[in-house]
């Protein structure tokens, strides 16, 4: 280990009060003035509005994403390396005196200054960071000792101090010498002096009481003294808007002549706006982000938005990355280790774009549901539900889609067997497909079933507590005259998916091309069809609850209502899933047979417990017209009778029903 050194870090730190830092700063600069005439400084430029937003926006925003130490994995991906030293360090606190937002805002501040940051790194006696300590840029000078990067420190009693390049973590801005960044503030010292004097005009211009400046003409010669005296009367009289509009009396024929530029006429409001932009683009800020509208839409503001991570945060993101990686890592970890920022909150769009985002990422297979909600910062699902990865079926290539070990076709009777024994694997590769849509249905479901439910809750208790029964009858037909709208939205993503997916697998088991059939308009209007079988069933069912009550004066209406919407919250969800998947997957199978010419449709039953009436219907044949079960038509077992409420054109028979179809 190297040679035991102070942490001068520290020290300068707790020696240093606030006023000393700006000194220093002002020293360091020389204090030199623009051809305005204004002291430009980094100490006294962040007095300038534009600048200090562009210095605070940059350090904020990079000092809040979280700056992570990840561990590579073979062959691919990565981890969060949460037992190794730097990442508590970098993602919680770099010193026992400060948070990392704090570190790392001041560093990024420096960086937007100065040009470069400095942070001395305290190494513990494992060979680890123990501790980053920030250093004062303006007391820091980078050079080379016998050929080696070295930085002498000056301390507080004058001292200067030569610390090694392992010794010091650095992070330079834009430059060419390979050693140190250029001062932002530097460069642009004459437009930020520009706006600097044109602020410090428009402040004297109001303080003398919003008049250019003047002179008392008076006909004959005074002599200093009184001079003077005129001076401090006039300016006592009239000077600062407390004394605006004040009458001026002139004696001795004395004259005011006005001189110097109106404002209007030097465009002061044009060159104060123009140097906002200016500022902007000096530091490479769009000027939405520091307050200028004035060329901003809402058509174009998210992606300037965009841009500003892009472009404006990413090479100072990387900087950070890569001087973190080659100063804080060991040479023998930097290919197990790395670090990089957690940009992902940055770039999130509206809601409507993040979840179509998902969808994709779901149907397509590289996002699992608890990736999903881990990214809208929800826990994961219960008994590692949400940690499954679906891939459509229809990207693993057509032969091993319902394969199945069946004897050569070298008899008539073997060719009947193979035939019967593929229809029923394509059967079974479109029931695991359903199964593996189920989750998806749910979850559109809970969310459909969540919204219906704190809507009713609400206007129940506005309406039934005072037992206005006809104002909630009419609220509620207006919501649910316009929550189809809301549950269409939510199902479509999954009910595309699922039909598209369908459409392939059964297409494929009967040798035809899906895309002659219309899908999409079918799902539109299986979409329109599940919207309404929905909102019937719920206001059917509260308007039930309703006239049911309405005959007891002792009934209480709202207890009632929320009795049944916590059942719904308890089973709806879940009944969505278990019956729709199956409706929409039999029902684009028969579109896409019928497309192709399919004439007969036989009934099978599936999964392990069969109800007596789908053992009942297994086998039954009718033509790709005709229904399975007419509406009211009765199934009788044992005794017992099944009634078909609405017609039978293809499984389900009934909740949680697994039968299907095969081609006739």
């Amino acid at each position: 280990m190297p040679v035991k050194i102070p942490i001068i870090g520290k020290l300068l730190e707790k020696r240093y009060s606030l006023s000393d830092l700006d000194r220093g700063m002002d020293i360091a600069m020389n204090g030199r003035a623009t051809a305005t005439g204004a002291s430009v400084t980094p100490s006294t430029a962040l007095n300038n509005s534009a600048v200090f937003a562009c210095v605070r926006l940059l350090a904020e925003t990079t000092a809040m994403m979280p700056l992570i130490t990840y561990r590579r994995l073979q062959p691919r991906g990565k981890e969060r390396a949460t037992d190794h030293p730097l990442y508590s360090l970098l993602h919680d606190s770099p010193n026992p005196e400060m948070p990392a937002m704090a570190f790392r805002e001041t560093l990024q501040g420096h960086l937007g200054t100065w040009g470069n940051a400095f942070a001395e790194i305290e190494w513990g006696p494992d060979g680890y960071v123990r501790a980053l300590w920030p250093l004062r840029p303006d007391r820091v000078q980078v050079g080379r000792i016998n050929g080696e990067v070295a930085y002498r420190l000056r301390l507080p009693n004058g001292e200067n101090v030569v610390l090694p390049g392992f010794r010091v973590l650095h992070i330079p801005g834009f430059g060419f010498d390979g050693l140190v960044g250029y001062s932002p503030v530097q460069l642009a010292r004459e437009s930020i002096g520009l706006a600097m004097a044109t602020e410090e005009y428009g402040a004297r211009f109001f303080g003398n009481g919003a008049n250019p400046g003047g002179v008392l003409k008076h006909p004959n010669k005074l002599s200093a003294t009184a001079q003077d005296n005129l001076r401090k009367s006039w300016n006592e009289m009239h000077s600062g808007l407390s004394n605006q509009h004040r009458i001026a009396i002139l004696e001795e024929g004395m004259d005011y002549v006005r001189v110097g530029i109106p404002p209007d006429d030097a465009q002061f409001l044009e060159t104060r706006k123009f140097q906002v932009v200016e500022i902007a683009r000096w530091f490479h800020v769009p000027p939405h982000m520091i307050g200028d509208l004035d060329r901003s839409t809402n058509n174009n503001i998210e992606q300037q938005s965009l841009e500003f991570v892009t472009y404006s945060l990413g090479p100072g993101l990387t900087r950070w990355e890569q001087c973190c990686k080659m100063k804080l890592l060991l040479p023998e970890e930097r290919s197990t280790y790395f670090v990089e920022h957690l940009v992902a909150a940055l770039v999130k769009g509206d809601i409507q774009t993040r979840y179509s985002a998902y969808s994709v990422g779901r149907q397509w297979g590289w996002l699992s549901a608890d990736d999903v909600r881990e990214s809208e910062n929800m826990n994961p699902l219960p008994d590692g539900q949400g940690d499954i990865y679906m891939i459509p079926l229809n990207m693993v290539p057509a032969s091993d889609i319902g394969q199945a070990q069946l004897p050569a076709p070298d008899t008539e009777s073997n060719a009947a067997t193979l035939a019967l024994e593929t229809r029923r694997g394509s059967a079974k590769s479109r029931q695991r497909t359903i199964d593996s849509y189920k989750r998806i249905f749910e979850q559109a479901g809970q969310v459909i079933v969540k919204r219906e439910i704190d809507n009713v809750r609400r206007a129940a208790k506005k309406h039934l507590t005072t037992r206005s029964i006809a104002d909630f009858n009419a609220w509620l037909d207006e919501f649910y005259r316009d929550f189809p709208e809301f549950i269409a939205r939510q199902v479509r993503a999954p009910v595309q998916s699922l039909a598209d997916v369908i459409a392939v697998l059964a297409g494929e088991e009967v040798k035809s091309d899906p895309d002659t059939v219309k899908v999409d308009e079918f799902v539109n209007e299986y979409i329109k069809g599940f919207t309404v079988r929905y909102t019937r069933s719920s206001s059917g069912q509260l308007t039930k609850l309703i006239k049911d009550s309405e005959s007891d004066p002792n009934a209480d209406v709202e207890a009632a209502i929320n009795e049944r919407l916590q059942q719904w919250d308890e089973r709806r969800a879940g009944k969505v899933a278990m019956n729709e998947p199956h409706q929409l997957a039999n029902a684009v199978t028969k579109l896409v047979w019928a497309a192709a010419g399919i004439r007969y449709l036989v009934w099978r039953t599936g999964g392990k417990d069969n109800c007596p009436y789908c053992r009942e219907l297994n086998g039954k044949r009718v033509g790709i017209e005709q229904v399975f079960e007419g509406k009211g038509e009765s199934i009788g077992v044992d005794g017992k009778v099944f009634v078909s409420r609405a017609p039978r054109a293809h499984p389900p028979l009934h909740l949680g029903c697994q039968c299907s179809i095969t081609p006739g």
